[in-house]
Protein backbone atom coordinates (compact mmCIF):
# COMPACT_ATOMS: atom_id res chain seq x y z
CA UNK A 1 0.00 0.00 0.00
CA UNK A 2 1.41 3.40 -0.98
CA UNK A 3 1.65 6.32 1.42
CA UNK A 4 2.49 10.01 1.43
CA UNK A 5 5.12 11.20 3.87
CA UNK A 6 5.95 14.74 4.93
CA UNK A 7 9.66 15.06 5.68
CA UNK A 8 10.51 18.09 7.81
CA UNK A 9 14.15 19.16 7.65
CA UNK A 10 16.37 20.51 10.41
CA UNK A 11 14.18 22.61 12.69
CA UNK A 12 16.87 24.52 14.65
CA UNK A 13 14.31 26.40 16.71
CA UNK A 14 11.95 27.34 13.88
CA UNK A 15 8.20 27.07 14.60
CA UNK A 16 6.90 26.71 11.05
CA UNK A 17 6.82 22.94 11.50
CA UNK A 18 3.51 23.25 13.36
CA UNK A 19 1.44 24.45 10.41
CA UNK A 20 3.13 21.95 8.12
CA UNK A 21 2.48 19.06 10.49
CA UNK A 22 -1.15 19.92 11.18
CA UNK A 23 -1.84 20.20 7.47
CA UNK A 24 -0.13 16.85 6.89
CA UNK A 25 -2.28 15.10 9.48
CA UNK A 26 -5.43 16.55 7.92
CA UNK A 27 -4.36 14.97 4.64
CA UNK A 28 -3.49 11.65 6.34
CA UNK A 29 0.21 11.97 5.63
CA UNK A 30 2.84 10.36 7.82
CA UNK A 31 5.36 12.84 9.27
CA UNK A 32 9.10 12.37 9.73
CA UNK A 33 11.22 15.06 11.41
CA UNK A 34 14.84 14.72 10.26
CA UNK A 35 16.44 15.95 13.49
CA UNK A 36 18.41 18.95 14.79
CA UNK A 37 15.74 20.67 16.84
CA UNK A 38 18.13 23.07 18.62
CA UNK A 39 21.41 25.00 18.30
CA UNK A 40 20.29 27.86 16.07
CA UNK A 41 22.42 30.97 15.62
CA UNK A 42 19.30 32.94 14.63
CA UNK A 43 16.66 31.96 17.25
CA UNK A 44 16.94 32.87 20.94
CA UNK A 45 17.86 29.87 23.15
CA UNK A 46 14.70 30.13 25.29
CA UNK A 47 12.58 30.04 22.12
CA UNK A 48 14.46 26.97 20.91
CA UNK A 49 13.81 25.24 24.23
CA UNK A 50 10.10 26.00 24.18
CA UNK A 51 9.89 24.91 20.56
CA UNK A 52 11.47 21.55 21.39
CA UNK A 53 8.97 21.09 24.21
CA UNK A 54 6.17 21.88 21.76
CA UNK A 55 7.41 19.29 19.26
CA UNK A 56 7.54 16.62 21.96
CA UNK A 57 4.06 17.54 23.19
CA UNK A 58 2.75 17.43 19.63
CA UNK A 59 3.99 13.87 19.16
CA UNK A 60 2.75 12.77 22.58
CA UNK A 61 -0.77 13.82 21.58
CA UNK A 62 -0.63 11.87 18.32
CA UNK A 63 0.00 8.23 17.52
CA UNK A 64 3.71 7.50 17.29
CA UNK A 65 2.82 5.41 14.24
CA UNK A 66 2.08 8.65 12.34
CA UNK A 67 4.88 10.95 13.56
CA UNK A 68 8.57 10.04 13.86
CA UNK A 69 11.29 12.16 15.44
CA UNK A 70 14.80 11.40 14.22
CA UNK A 71 17.89 12.41 16.15
CA UNK A 72 20.30 14.87 14.56
CA UNK A 73 23.92 15.37 15.52
CA UNK A 74 23.02 18.46 17.57
CA UNK A 75 20.41 16.53 19.55
CA UNK A 76 22.67 13.53 20.04
CA UNK A 77 25.40 15.87 21.30
CA UNK A 78 23.30 16.74 24.36
CA UNK A 79 22.51 13.12 25.12
CA UNK A 80 26.21 12.23 25.05
CA UNK A 81 27.92 15.49 26.06
CA UNK A 82 29.75 16.22 22.84
CA UNK A 83 30.64 19.78 23.86
CA UNK A 84 32.57 20.72 20.73
CA UNK A 85 29.56 20.51 18.42
CA UNK A 86 29.01 23.88 16.73
CA UNK A 87 26.40 26.02 18.44
CA UNK A 88 26.43 23.93 21.63
CA UNK A 89 24.47 25.85 24.27
CA UNK A 90 26.08 25.23 27.64
CA UNK A 91 23.44 27.17 29.57
CA UNK A 92 20.61 25.15 28.01
CA UNK A 93 22.45 21.82 28.01
CA UNK A 94 20.97 20.41 31.27
CA UNK A 95 17.41 21.11 30.11
CA UNK A 96 18.06 19.73 26.63
CA UNK A 97 19.59 16.59 28.11
CA UNK A 98 16.59 16.06 30.37
CA UNK A 99 14.09 16.59 27.56
CA UNK A 100 15.82 14.19 25.20
CA UNK A 101 16.55 11.65 27.93
CA UNK A 102 13.04 11.70 29.43
CA UNK A 103 11.44 11.34 26.00
CA UNK A 104 14.00 9.04 24.39
CA UNK A 105 11.24 6.60 23.43
CA UNK A 106 10.09 9.15 20.83
CA UNK A 107 13.48 9.59 19.17
CA UNK A 108 14.98 7.25 16.59
CA UNK A 109 18.09 7.15 14.46
CA UNK A 110 16.30 6.08 11.29
CA UNK A 111 12.93 5.62 9.61
CA UNK A 112 12.26 3.27 6.73
CA UNK A 113 9.52 2.03 4.43
CA UNK A 114 9.35 -0.70 1.80
CA UNK A 115 6.66 -0.12 -0.83
CA UNK A 116 4.49 -2.57 -2.70
CA UNK A 117 7.15 -2.81 -5.43
CA UNK A 118 9.78 -3.79 -2.84
CA UNK A 119 11.56 -0.44 -3.11
CA UNK A 120 13.01 0.68 0.19
CA UNK A 121 13.29 4.28 1.37
CA UNK A 122 15.49 5.22 4.32
CA UNK A 123 15.45 8.48 6.27
CA UNK A 124 18.27 9.50 8.62
CA UNK A 125 19.63 12.84 9.72
CA UNK A 126 22.64 12.94 7.39
CA UNK A 127 22.48 9.90 5.09
CA UNK A 128 23.94 6.40 5.11
CA UNK A 129 27.10 5.69 3.13
CA UNK A 130 28.23 2.33 1.84
CA UNK A 131 31.63 2.53 3.54
CA UNK A 132 30.11 3.31 6.95
CA UNK A 133 27.79 0.32 6.61
CA UNK A 134 30.61 -2.01 5.59
CA UNK A 135 33.11 -0.77 8.18
CA UNK A 136 30.95 -0.26 11.24
CA UNK A 137 27.63 -2.10 10.90
CA UNK A 138 28.36 -5.39 9.15
CA UNK A 139 31.08 -6.38 11.66
CA UNK A 140 28.50 -6.16 14.45
CA UNK A 141 26.83 -9.27 13.06
CA UNK A 142 29.92 -11.39 13.54
CA UNK A 143 29.57 -14.09 16.17
CA UNK A 144 29.77 -12.65 19.66
CA UNK A 145 29.40 -9.03 18.54
CA UNK A 146 26.59 -6.72 19.68
CA UNK A 147 23.95 -7.32 17.00
CA UNK A 148 24.72 -11.02 16.73
CA UNK A 149 24.10 -11.40 20.46
CA UNK A 150 21.00 -9.21 20.40
CA UNK A 151 19.26 -10.84 17.46
CA UNK A 152 20.37 -14.42 17.91
CA UNK A 153 21.00 -17.12 15.34
CA UNK A 154 17.43 -17.29 14.07
CA UNK A 155 17.29 -13.75 12.66
CA UNK A 156 19.91 -13.14 9.92
CA UNK A 157 20.67 -9.52 9.19
CA UNK A 158 19.54 -9.88 5.56
CA UNK A 159 15.98 -10.17 6.89
CA UNK A 160 16.13 -6.99 8.98
CA UNK A 161 15.41 -3.57 7.51
CA UNK A 162 18.22 -1.02 7.70
CA UNK A 163 16.27 1.41 9.88
CA UNK A 164 15.64 -1.32 12.45
CA UNK A 165 19.36 -2.08 12.64
CA UNK A 166 20.31 1.58 13.01
CA UNK A 167 17.71 2.04 15.73
CA UNK A 168 19.21 -0.85 17.70
CA UNK A 169 22.37 1.29 17.81
CA UNK A 170 20.81 4.47 19.19
CA UNK A 171 22.72 4.20 22.46
CA UNK A 172 26.00 3.08 20.87
CA UNK A 173 27.80 6.42 20.84
CA UNK A 174 31.10 4.88 19.75
CA UNK A 175 29.43 3.65 16.53
CA UNK A 176 27.05 6.49 15.69
CA UNK A 177 29.32 9.45 16.45
CA UNK A 178 31.55 9.20 13.38
CA UNK A 179 32.56 12.53 11.83
CA UNK A 180 34.19 12.80 8.40
CA UNK A 181 36.83 15.25 7.25
CA UNK A 182 34.34 17.71 5.74
CA UNK A 183 32.86 18.31 9.20
CA UNK A 184 36.12 18.49 11.11
CA UNK A 185 36.68 14.81 11.87
CA UNK A 186 38.62 11.95 10.36
CA UNK A 187 37.60 8.73 8.67
CA UNK A 188 34.15 7.61 7.55
CA UNK A 189 31.13 9.74 8.56
CA UNK A 190 28.05 8.14 10.09
CA UNK A 191 24.32 8.84 9.56
CA UNK A 192 24.39 11.69 12.09
CA UNK A 193 27.31 13.50 10.47
CA UNK A 194 27.79 12.73 6.75
CA UNK A 195 28.10 15.91 4.73
CA UNK A 196 26.10 16.03 1.49
CA UNK A 197 29.25 15.78 -0.64
CA UNK A 198 30.59 12.90 1.45
CA UNK A 199 27.29 11.11 1.01
CA UNK A 200 27.09 11.70 -2.74
CA UNK A 201 30.56 10.23 -3.22
CA UNK A 202 29.64 7.02 -1.43
CA UNK A 203 25.88 6.36 -1.04
CA UNK A 204 24.50 3.07 0.20
CA UNK A 205 23.19 1.73 -3.10
CA UNK A 206 19.85 0.40 -4.33
CA UNK A 207 17.70 2.33 -1.86
CA UNK A 208 16.14 5.77 -1.76
CA UNK A 209 17.36 8.12 0.96
CA UNK A 210 16.00 11.27 2.58
CA UNK A 211 18.14 13.35 4.94
CA UNK A 212 18.93 16.87 6.13
CA UNK A 213 22.07 18.13 7.90
CA UNK A 214 23.73 19.98 5.01
CA UNK A 215 22.27 23.48 4.50
CA UNK A 216 20.81 24.09 1.05
CA UNK A 217 19.04 27.03 -0.55
CA UNK A 218 16.15 24.70 -1.35
CA UNK A 219 15.23 21.04 -1.18
CA UNK A 220 17.59 19.07 -3.44
CA UNK A 221 16.78 15.80 -5.23
CA UNK A 222 19.38 13.73 -7.07
CA UNK A 223 18.82 10.56 -9.07
CA UNK A 224 21.08 7.53 -9.29
CA UNK A 225 19.46 5.00 -11.58
CA UNK A 226 16.24 3.95 -9.85
CA UNK A 227 17.30 5.56 -6.57
CA UNK A 228 16.59 9.09 -5.40
CA UNK A 229 18.41 11.09 -2.74
CA UNK A 230 16.61 14.05 -1.19
CA UNK A 231 18.36 16.63 1.03
CA UNK A 232 15.94 18.65 3.18
CA UNK A 233 17.53 21.33 5.32
CA UNK A 234 16.50 24.81 6.41
CA UNK A 235 19.45 26.37 8.18
CA UNK A 236 20.94 27.89 5.05
CA UNK A 237 18.00 30.18 4.30
CA UNK A 238 16.47 30.47 7.82
CA UNK A 239 13.20 28.93 6.60
CA UNK A 240 11.71 25.56 7.40
CA UNK A 241 12.40 23.17 4.54
CA UNK A 242 10.04 20.27 3.92
CA UNK A 243 8.83 17.96 1.19
CA UNK A 244 5.95 15.53 0.69
CA UNK A 245 6.99 12.31 -1.06
CA UNK A 246 4.67 9.59 -2.33
CA UNK A 247 6.08 6.14 -1.62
Amino acid sequence: MSKKVLFIGDVHGLSEWRELALDALKNFYEIVFLGDYVDSFHVRPIVQLENLKAIIAFVRKRSKDNVTLLLGNHDYAYLNQHYTTSGYQFTQAPEYYKLFHDNIDLFKVAWGYRDENDKYTLATHAGLTKTYWNCYILPLFEEGKFLHSLLGEDKPFEKIEIHEILNYLRDKDEILWKVGSMRGGVGTPGPLWADYLEFMEDPYEDINQVFGHTPKISVTMDKNGDDFYVCVDSWGNKKQASIVISL
